[in-house]
């Protein structure tokens, strides 16, 4: 899992300055959430999702898509419930209405926070926490170290619930039957994985209180330079942002589904802006195949 983390940091971005791919990627998520026009969403969440299987090829990128779906599901389910305006309307659930424009607004949110969960999983594979202390430790070394913590934190207790549950099926204790006592049974798991994770906080934190962390001010080595290929990709991901930011937010391009499904604007010109749109979230993938950006 090690071997394979630090090649993929060696893959596409992680071949980029560490500054210059987090401002890629935050404003890749900005521009993802900042719109519900379907056509930018959907575009993103292509985008992203090329980038994964780019990154750990088809079999990895198959198992989140139960989860996408799952997200998607929800939220178009639970927007209809809860929102009854629309004139399309399929059916009444104790007098309230159930609209195919609740619907539609509750589907395109879900792909929204898909495309943005893929983009968040992206950045935590490419901005690993050596990065984030170089970006932060110097004149934000606590901010660093949260940002850093936090995103190790994820993928680690993933690692360790596995192992926990492995040896708990070892000894025989998670073949139970019946839904409360699985329940049951996976809590125990779950308090485990905390404790063990609440007893290696602490010792780190001793740790860095004895090597005297955040104590005065303090220099740090990096090996990270900026290149020619560095500056020539900021140039290219900042001329392709401006066009991607006025077909984002500009209302004249704006989509509307209350009281019905509509779209403000030209559409034509919309989509001649979104292919700034799609180039701008594509560059990675792009750059990979073109420019030969693999592991090296």
């Amino acid at each position: 899992m090690v071997l394979r983390d630090k090649l993929l940091e060696r893959r596409g971005l992680g071949l980029i300055h560490p500054w210059f791919a987090f401002i890629y990627l935050v404003m890749a998520l900005i521009l993802t959430m900042c719109s519900v026009n379907p056509i930018l969403i959907f575009l993103s969440l292509f985008a992203s999702s090329l980038y994964e299987i780019h990154l750990q090829g088809w079999m990895k990128y198959l198992r989140y898509i139960p989860w996408l779906i799952l997200i998607i599901i929800i939220t178009t389910i639970g927007n209809m419930l809860i929102s009854h305006n629309g004139m399309h309307v399929l059916f009444l659930v104790n007098d309230n209405r159930i609209t195919v424009e609740a619907g539609m607004y509750g589907a395109v949110f879900g792909l929204m926070f898909a495309a943005a969960f893929l983009w968040c999983d992206i950045m935590q594979r490419m901005i690993t926490g050596e990065k984030l202390t170089f970006m932060f430790g110097s004149f934000a070394p606590s901010l660093g170290l949260v940002i850093s913590m936090t995103l190790h934190y994820i993928p680690m207790l993933r690692r360790r619930m596995n192992i926990v549950h492995n040896a708990q099926a070892g000894m025989g204790r998670n073949v139970r039957k019946g839904l409360f006592k699985r329940a049951r049974q996976w809590g125990k798991e779950f308090s485990i994985v905390i404790s063990w994770t609440l007893e290696n906080a602490i010792d780190t934190s001793q740790t860095m209180t004895a090597m005297g962390y955040g104590v005065g001010r303090r220099s740090s080595y990096s090996n990270y330079r900026i290149k020619t290929s560095d500056v020539i990709f900021l140039i290219v991901i900042v001329g392709l942002m401006v066009p991607s930011f006025i077909v984002t937010v500009f209302s004249g391009y704006k989509v509307y589904y209350y009281p019905t499904f509509g779209m403000m604007g030209d559409i034509y010109e919309m989509l001649i802006l979104s292919i700034f749109y799609l180039a701008y979230m594509l560059v990675p993938v792009l750059a990979s195949r073109i420019l030969g950006w693999n592991s090296k």
